[in-house]
């Protein structure tokens, strides 16, 4: 159970705000201890994000507060075109590349928190982190981004969102996912993102990180339940034998565990998918598509 507060933080939700939905709509209804302080379920700080993030779309409250979950799934499925969100999460990326051009680490930390705090997590990752990922890339290659400045983006998105997974694994409560990279793949800013969509769905995400053995991987997904494994490929390096490990991790995984891979390098592992084990994911709408018939529950 979480207080108010937490569940304020985890949502985005003012505390304010929060009461005035309790009151007029009964969006949730919290238990109360004996000094009559609210106290919130898993499923309450799941539905209340929605709820924000489907206000944000410019769904009116009052209608909202009606809907089913699934209702509200559905809302947020829907593909919307550019208005507030998407003019505000374009705006968030600029800043970011502003403050890390400007050498301003602090302000770049408070423009990802507020997008974090404001926008739909999906949202977050397409609008506004793969945009800024892209620019900075285009800048260093071009010269005009130095190590440091680069590190400002990366090392922010690596903490705020490793941050925001943190707080989603104690309430979620969906089918768990392990997310990792094989041994000298150590990219996994695209790894972070997949992540956080996932955990936005509800999915109890088990991230382990980059350069993790097929054994270990195959080991902890096994011990924890896991229904899938999701492995980036970002390296394009023949020196190094990924085709190889994805092979001995399919090998040592159990049949029901599915294996999701993604990344730049993913389309080079033709070898490894045969066999239908492996699903190449090749875009974050894709990965959408494969979360959602992992979590139907006709799936």
């Amino acid at each position: 159970m979480f207080t108010i507060k937490a569940v304020s933080q985890a949502t985005g939700v003012s505390i304010e705000t929060l009461r005035a939905w309790e009151r007029r709509y009964r969006v949730v209804e919290p238990r109360r201890d004996p000094n009559g302080r609210r106290s919130y379920s898993p499923p309450d700080v799941i539905r209340l994000r929605k709820l924000r993030e489907a206000t944000e779309r410019g769904h009116a409250i009052s209608k909202l507060a009606r809907f089913s979950d699934d209702e509200l799934a559905s809302v947020l499925a829907t593909p919307v075109t550019d208005g507030p969100v998407q003019i505000a999460a374009k705006s968030f990326s600029a800043q970011m590349i502003d403050a890390a051009e400007d050498y301003r680490p602090e302000d770049c930390e408070q423009v990802l928190s507020m997008a974090l705090a404001l926008l739909p997590l999906d949202e977050v990752v397409t609008s506004v982190l793969a945009p800024a990922l892209v620019e900075v890339g285009e800048r260093w290659h071009a010269g005009r981004f130095n190590v440091a400045q680069e590190r400002i983006i990366t090392g922010t998105v690596r903490r705020q969102v490793t941050a925001v997974l943190d707080t989603y694994s104690k309430i979620s409560t969906g089918a768990p996912i392990v997310f990792a990279t094989l041994p000298e793949e150590r990219h996994e800013l695209g790894l972070l993102m997949s992540a956080l969509i996932a955990a936005s769905k509800g999915v109890r995400c088990h991230y382990l990180g980059p350069d993790i053995p097929a054994a270990d991987i195959a080991t902890y997904a096994t011990r924890v339940g896991a229904s899938t494994i999701v492995l980036s490929f970002v390296l394009q390096d023949p020196s190094i034998p990924t085709g190889p490990a994805l092979a001995d991790l399919v090998m040592r995984t159990p049949k029901n565990i599915g294996i999701w891979i993604g990344g730049r390098a993913s389309g080079d592992l033709d070898g490894a998918l045969s066999g239908g084990r492996v699903t190449l994911i090749t875009n974050y709408s894709a990965f959408h598509q494969e979360l959602n018939n992992l979590l139907s529950p006709e799936s």
